[in-house]
Formats: structure tokens, sequence, C-alpha cells
């Protein structure tokens, strides 16, 4: 039985979603030295994306996986390595791949720890940036959207594990989702 997704407000419809992706690829397209990483688990629709629009497979990347959020809608702002690139970054020219930059801590944090293990150069190519929310400044060299201060979800973004298949990107509303379950 599938359950029936809550109407949160859209803020970036799949269409819009699936274009600037086509954009974003299409500036990638012409580095293939880059050592693609995408930051687990939201990034993963990002990267599976960016590579359908390369024609390149699927998971044809890296992954780490950090934490700083838990179960909760807020950053803890404490960054924890959950799972290392399967290889060293040394000498390489890293790309991360990240569905949301909020308070800049994350990737400012991942690009630190790669320069430390050698990598010629990182950069970082995020769908969605939130620069309200900055407390680290950090360089994007690739940013699909800029959002308003929204806790959002959709296209690899979750509240607690859910919503994260959603094409499209909404915001989070748990009163919405309280009042659907209730209906």
């Amino acid at each position: 039985m599938t359950v029936p997704v809550p109407d949160f407000p859209i803020l970036v419809d799949e269409a819009r979603v699936r274009k600037r992706i086509a954009e974003m690829a299409e500036a990638l397209r012409g580095d293939p030295e880059l050592r693609w990483v995408a930051v687990l688990h939201g990034a993963r629709h990002f990267a599976d994306a960016l590579c359908r629009n390369l024609g390149r497979p699927a998971g044809e990347y890296d992954t780490v996986r950090v934490s700083s959020y838990g179960a909760g809608t807020v950053s803890s702002g404490r960054i924890e390595l959950v799972k290392d690139l399967s290889s060293s970054p040394e000498g390489q020219r890293i790309a991360i791949l990240e569905d949301i930059v909020d308070t800049g801590r994350t990737v400012h944090w991942l690009r630190e720890r790669f320069l430390e293990r050698g990598a010629q150069s990182v950069e970082v190519h995020t769908l969605l940036s939130k620069p309200s929310r900055r407390v680290v400044e950090v360089e994007l060299e690739g940013v699909g959207f800029e959002i308003p201060d929204e806790f959002v979800i959709g296209f690899g973004m979750d509240v607690a594990g859910r919503f994260r298949e959603l094409p499209y990107i909404a915001v989070y509303d748990e009163s919405i989702e309280r009042a659907s379950r209730s209906a």
C-alpha cells in the first residue's frame, strides 16, 4: 500500500530540477579528470542525475558519508565521518557533489580533509545553497538553486529518512504531515 505524500509547498518543481541539473552536467562535461565524490545519502540523487545527463553509468563516482544532523532538522554543528573514500585523494582533483550547502561546515570540513590528504584541488558542486545560513565561508563552483532558509525535502533530501524519493524539492512542514496522517 502506497502512503500518499502530504501536500507540502513545492519550492522547485521536477522540470526545473531536471533542467538545472542538465545545465550543471554540461559544465562538468569538459573535465573528465575530476574525481566525483558524492556526499551520502542526499547527494546520491544529484550525482546519479549528473551521470545520466553525461551518459555515464549511475554510481560512477566515489562516496563519503558524514553526519551532522542525526535524526533532527537542525545541524548539530559537529561533523563525523561515517564512510570514507574508497582510495586516497592524493594527487587528484576532487569535485564534491552535495545536495545542499547550509551552514557550509560540512563541505568546508571535507575540503580541508581532502587537501590535508594530498588532493591537488577540491571544488564543490551543490544542487541547493542556503547563503543566509552560512557560518563558514565556502566557495561553491557549481550551484543549482539558491533557496531561502527553509527545511527542504525531496530529490535526495529527507527528514528522518522520509521523502527522499520525491522528484521535486518541497518545504517540509510538520503540521502538514500530521494533518495528512489524521485525514
